[in-house]
Order: structure tokens, then sequence, then C-alpha cells
């Protein structure tokens, strides 16, 4: 590893308030300090003004992905949007000639150009950039000087989370920072199930404020053919997000239009993102995991029905309508074409093919590609992938990231063994690389296993570690995290993926801006950091908070009353894990949110609907539901005491759903544990079957019918009295009832509330 070159010429310093927090990434430091720790800036006291300067605001960055970069301004109105979230004040922004010196600034929040060294403001190999920043705080005046409008987004950023470690303060400093690497992103697979644009959004939301550049959208896929429950492959569930506008195009939804994007919503989630700095980049597969088009054309398909036969006349002619449909809709520099998992002896076919869509996308568009890449054997004609085409690297045997730079690809560093989440469970007993239900944040903080070696985006083998790219490596653009429905659709909500997710995006994002130059990660402050941040950042509440009262005692109280008719709205959304609902119920009811209902019908079925899947109450043994497997959580394999067949509650009954995302939700009737919510998932070609945990927010929003009588929820999971706790379980959370999931803790409930209650 290189040793880190230190970029800044002062300590910004986190307040003395939360000496186990760190801003992520890392703000760079130098023993060298400008001002004294006792000297600080108070948004309270400050003019609640935001200036900007006239030259600077009409900036816009033509080095970025993204065909629509947001100006200065446009930058500094979303922030604006963010300080008046996180502080709770009204902040006014105001386009100015000139900036106003900082010691006669009132506190006012200054943005502008750079003003340092420009050979600073470069990624770690040496190309100029315009996301580099510089910070100065004073007393007087914070100024953030960019080297480009990102750079400008990017530093507010970095003062956003001082400002939420700092308690509306921040401690006079100064810094100048920059990425070591341009993509710092993350990929989730929309192919094998549907995620909605308000989904999408939030999650740009997220990644942006952890400095993440970019939303790779994995959006046509199909549940693997070698595992389920021996469907015919008409019968297997594939999915394409977008709704073409040409009609002669909708075979490839096979009508689930309501499960799609329009060009408008499109367009909606593409420019959010680009306000907040992440460039979307798209992936329409082919021609493997093609279940899309070859269930709409069968003729199209090799004898592996999700495979394309490119040697068909109408095969490259029908993905060139699909891709020119679409196309436009693509305001970025760069698309994905997949390209992976491919017959390895067809080597002429596909490298045809993926040189073909190069041209024509280039032709079409003025677009550039990527492709995954997959092994093939030796070519009959001379022939291969062209270097323009850049590389996501994922596993050893399908690419190999030395060779790929001397042949002249970019690369992108995706490999699977510290990249890939498979969400809900792995694909266990498939080797070399079982992937983890959530992010393995060791994987990065340890890099092939060896301990203090924290990964960058230039470390891709694991197991030769000497064989990697150097750290300045031009070739080299950076690294995507990527998380895998390969478990099906219904395997996982939506908030769930955002929970396997959570750590990575977070922990990449830090260490792909950092790289070998920058600071490295505090160890022991990485968690309670991510689970501080989390669910404050701003213009998204993926942790579903539901503000509490500010004293002890649960978060939501109700009990029916004489006045309530058979609807009651409860107005509070969903509230996320953890949480202990209780509900005494002499009847049928409905409880429902924009995510999901809770119901309980006339037969005694208790069933969480989400999108569209039904999950009834089952069966399970207090041991199986409470003792987690440490290498599984939340997996019950299918040879256990549990039945897992359907329970029937009898009323009146008190129900108590204590949920977190490891043990799922779990349900107690009138004290005795009954069973789980859950899912049967199919391992790794149909050789382990197991049940898996369904994590549901709670919904809060409505109550129909007139059956329920009273409703709590608490935000921790509590086993009720007279449960036995059991050995599996994680460590109790400030009482010998409650559990915890590994990133949460009490501080952020109280955190979030407070900033919720402000809004």
């Amino acid at each position: 590893m290189a040793a880190k070159r230190i970029i800044t010429a002062a300590l910004l310093c986190v307040p003395a308030l939360a000496s186990t927090l760190e801003i992520l990434p890392p703000a760079p430091v130098t023993s060298d300090r400008s001002f004294t720790g006792e000297s600080v800036w108070d948004a309270k006291s400050s003019s609640k003004k935001v200036y900007i300067e006239k030259d600077f605001a009409s900036r816009s960055d033509e080095d970025g992905l993204t065909l629509i970069p947001p100006t200065a301004l446009e930058f500094a109105h979303v922030f604006l949007e963010d300080l008046n979230h996180v502080t709770g004040f009204n902040w006014s922004l105001e386009t100015v000639e000139s900036l106003p010196d900082t010691a006669d600034a009132k506190g006012a929040i200054l943005l502008g150009a750079f003003t340092g060294d420009d050979d600073k403001m470069a990624y770690e190999n040496g190309e100029a950039t315009s996301e580099g920043y510089e910070l100065e705080i004073s007393p007087s005046a914070v100024f953030i000087g960019g080297s480009g409008a990102r750079g400008m987004w990017w530093g507010t950023r970095t003062v956003l989370q001082l400002l939420l470690v700092g308690d509306n303060t921040l401690t006079a400093g100064r810094a100048t920072d920059a990425p070591a690497y341009a993509t710092r992103g993350y990929m989730f697979d929309a192919g094998r199930k549907w995620y909605t644009k308000d989904f999408l959004k939030e999650m740009c939301s997220f990644a942006s404020f952890f400095k993440m550049s970019e939303f790779h959208y994995h959006l046509s896929d199909n549940y693997p053919l070698n595992r389920g429950k021996n469907d015919t492959w008409e019968d297997v569930y594939s999915h394409f997000s977008l709704l073409p506008e040409d009609e002669s195009l909708l075979g490839i939804i096979h009508g689930r239009e309501n499960e799609t994007l329009s060009r408008e919503d499109y367009a909606d989630m593409e420019r959010h993102c680009a306000r907040r700095g992440v460039a979307v980049v798209p992936e329409i597969e082919a021609p493997g995991h093609c279940l899309y088009v070859t269930k709409w054309k069968p003729e199209l398909s090799l004898e592996k029905r999700d495979l394309l036969n490119l040697t068909h006349p109408d095969t490259i002619p029908t993905i060139k309508r699909i891709w020119e449909e679409f196309l436009p809709w693509f305001n970025v520099k760069e698309v994905h074409v997949g390209a992976d998992e491919y017959d390895a002896t067809l080597a002429d076919d596909y490298i045809g093919f993926v040189n073909e869509m190069a041209d024509f996308v280039n032709s079409t568009s003025g677009k550039s590609i990527r492709i995954w890449g997959t092994p093939m054997e030796e070519p009959k004609e001379d022939i291969e992938i062209s270097s323009d085409i850049a590389i996501q690297h994922w596993q050893y045997g399908q690419s190999d990231p030395l060779e790929l730079i001397k042949k002249g690809h970019h690369i992108i560093n995706s490999q699977d063994w510290w990249a890939y989440m498979g969400v809900k469970n792995d694909h266990s007993p498939i080797f070399p690389a079982t992937y983890p239900q959530f992010f393995n944040d060791s994987r990065v903080l340890n890099f092939a296993e060896e301990p203090g070696w924290q990964w960058t985006p230039a470390d891709y083998n694991h197991v030769n570690t000497t064989e990697q790219p150097k750290d300045t490596e031009p070739l080299n653009k950076g690294a995507i995290i990527a998380a895998w429905n390969d478990n099906g659709p219904d395997a996982s909500t939506q908030l769930e993926m955002y929970y396997t997710m959570r750590t990575g995006i977070a922990l990449v994002g830090a260490r792909a801006w950092s790289g070998s130059r920058g600071p490295e990660l505090k160890p022991e402050a990485v968690a309670p950091s991510i689970d501080f941040f989390s669910p404050l950042a701003p213009a998204q509440n993926l942790e579903r908070v539901v503000p509490g009262p500010k004293s002890d005692g649960p978060l939501v109280s109700w009990t029916r009353s004489d006045s309530d008719g058979d609807e009651v709205k409860l107005g509070k959304g969903s509230k996320g894990m953890n949480y202990t609902l209780t509900l005494t119920a002499d009847g049928p009811f409905k409880l429902s949110s924009k995510d999901n209902t809770l119901s309980l019908d006339s037969d005694g079925n208790l069933i969480f609907n989400e999108d569209g899947y039904i999950y009834p109450l089952r069966e399970v043994t207090q041991e199986d539901a409470l003792e987690l497997d440490p290498g599984h959580p939340g997996r019950i394999w299918v040879n256990t005491t549990s039945t897992h067949e359907p329970v029937t509650v009898s009323t009146p009954v008190t129900i108590t759903i204590a949920t977190d995302v490891e043990h799922g939700a779990v349900v107690w009737l009138d004290g005795e544990l009954a069973g789980r919510f859950e899912v049967f998932v199919y391992g790794g070609r149909n050789t382990q079957f197991s049940w898996s945990q369904m994590a549901f927010v709670a919904p809060l929003e409505t109550i129909e019918g007139s059956g329920l009588q009273e409703l709590t929820i608490e935000g921790e999971m509590k086993i009720p009295d007279g449960s036995e706790e059991s050995p599996g379980t994680p460590p109790p959370n400030g009482s010998s009832r409650a559990f915890t999931a590994s990133w949460v803790a009490s501080l952020v409930v109280a955190a979030a509330a407070a900033a919720m209650a402000v809004l």
C-alpha cells in the first residue's frame, strides 16, 4: 500500500461532543492548526445567510458523467434545503458580485471558487478534477471553495456532517480535499425486483451524503434458471424496469406496466440524483440474463433460454431497437450493456456483439459503454474486445484487471469477494465467493484478511495480494459495490435493500474518496458514525424514523375511543428497524402505510402485504426464531423442528411484533412466541433450501376496521416478558429484554427523532 499523502494545510477537527464519531469520508488532517479548539462558528448566532459568488454561480462541470450537470447555483439551492433541515433554522441564499470579507460576514456561509493551488485538485492518478474543495471555518464565516460546482457540493456534505456532529457548531480550521477516484458507486439489482422511483431517489440522497458519485441502475434481469420451483422457463420471473413509449416494445414488460418507470419518472429520478452529485448509469443486460427478451421472442434464445442466439438475424437488431428507444432517456456519457455470463464457446459471437453495440451506441448517441465481461474460449477469428470499452471486473476467472490494463481498458473494481452482497441470503454452497446478506465491512477494513489493511479501489486481488494495479493507474476508474436479488422479488422488501447496502455505501464511499493518499478510517468509529448519520442524511427517510415524545415511553400510543369510526388516521407513516409493536384486537383490522399493510382477517390470518406479495404469520419455534446462525443471520434450514405452517390467530388477543433486520418480524400471541413472517428461499443450484426472515417496517398511517382496540410502538426490539432469551441473540441494549441489530443504537433514534421533530 502506498504511503498516505497529506493534502491540507491545517486540521479540521471533530468536536469533543462526539469523540467516538468521525465524518465520512474523513477530512484530511495534519498537526498544524490555524485556530484554537475553543474557536467555533455557531449556526444559532450566525446571520442565517448563504452567499454565492456570481461568476462561480453559473459554473457547471463538464468532466463528470452526467449530461445534465447542475450549476453551482443549483447545487446551492439544494444545499439551502439541506441546511434548513439539518440546523432547524431558515436560511436565505443570495448571489453577490463578490463575497464579503470573512471578518465582516456575520457568520454567513460563503460559496465560491477554489482559491488555492490547482495542482492539488486532482485524482490520485494525477488527472485534474472539478470535485475538489477547500473549507475554511472561522467564528465569523464558513467558506467553501470548489474547483468546480461538484467540488463545492461535496464541501457542503462535509459541512452538514460536521454540523450534525457538532450540534450546529463548527470548530474553526482549514482543509483542502479532493477525491482519489472519480467512480465511487453503488449498484443494486432492479431486474429481479421492482423498486419505485421514490425509493431510487431516497437511495441517491443517502449515497450522496457520503460522497458517492454514481448509481449503477441494473434495470433488467431474470431469476436464475438453475434454482427455484422448477417452473417452465416461460414462467420464471424476469423484469425490465422502464416503460417503452413505442408500444411495439411492450413485450419486454410482460404485463407489468405498473412496475416500470415512465420516461417522465426516469427523468425525475435522474434529475434528483444529478442535483445531489450522483450520475445514473443505466444497464440493459444482453446477451445473457435475457428472459425479458426471449419470453417475448422465443426464437431468439439459445438452448439455455436466458441466453440470446447472436447468430439469429433478428437478435442484434432487436437489442438495438431497445437501446434506440431508451438512449434518448439517458443523460449520461456512458451506459452499461451487461455482457456477462454468456456461453464461453461462442467467443466470436460474443466479441462481435460487444464491439457492435459499442459502435452502435456511440454512433447513435455519442456515448461509450461498459460491460461486466465474461470468460471466453479463444475466438476462431483474430478479434478482441475494443479497448474503448470499459470493463467492470467482478470475479477472477471472469477477467483479470492487470491483463485488462495491458490491453488498454478502463476498469472498475467490483471484485465480488469484497463488493458483492446477496440480498437476504448468499449463494451457498456456490464458491469461490459466497455473498454476505449484509455488506461485510471487515473485507474493507481488513482487506485480504490482513488486519489494518484498509481497502482502496486499487485493491482487487485478495489472494495474490501483490498483484494489484498501481494506486496512480490512470485506467483504474474506481469502484462500485453491488447487491443482487438472486433470491427473487418476494425474498425481500425494498427497504431491506437499504439495510443490506447501508454500511457499504458509507464505508466504500469513504475509502474510494480517500484512496491511499487520504486519511484512513478509525475502525472503532465506523459503526457508530454510520449509525449516527444514516437516519439524519437529508432528503431521505429510509430508516422510517417516527419522532417520539421527549420523555421515556412509547413512540406512538393509541386507544380506540367512542368517537372513532371504522377508519382512523394515525398519520405516523411507517416505523423502521428496530421496533416492538403491540396490538390489542378483538376482531379483524388493517394497518396501512405507503410501504405495506398488516391485517388480521375474519379467518384469523395475520398477514403482511408488501410489493404485491403476501406473507402470513408462520409457525417457528422459539429456538429457531431467536437463535441466529452467525454465518447466515435469519436463515432457518428446512430440517429443523419448525413447521412453517400458517398460524391461525384467535381473538381477543394481544399481538406483539418485535422486529430487527436480522431476526425479522417475530410474533408473540398473548405472550407466547407463535412464529415469524418469512419467505422460502431456494439455495444455489437448488442444493440447499431454507426459510429466511422478513423484516417489515410497521405501518402506522391508517387503521381500518373496528377490531383493533389499542396500539403502541417502541423504538427497540423487545422480547415480551415470559419468553426466554436464546444463546444466539445479540447482546442486550440497556435492558435484559432488549435486542438491537448490530448497527442500531439508541443514540440514533434519539438524534433522528429530534431532527424529525424540527421539520
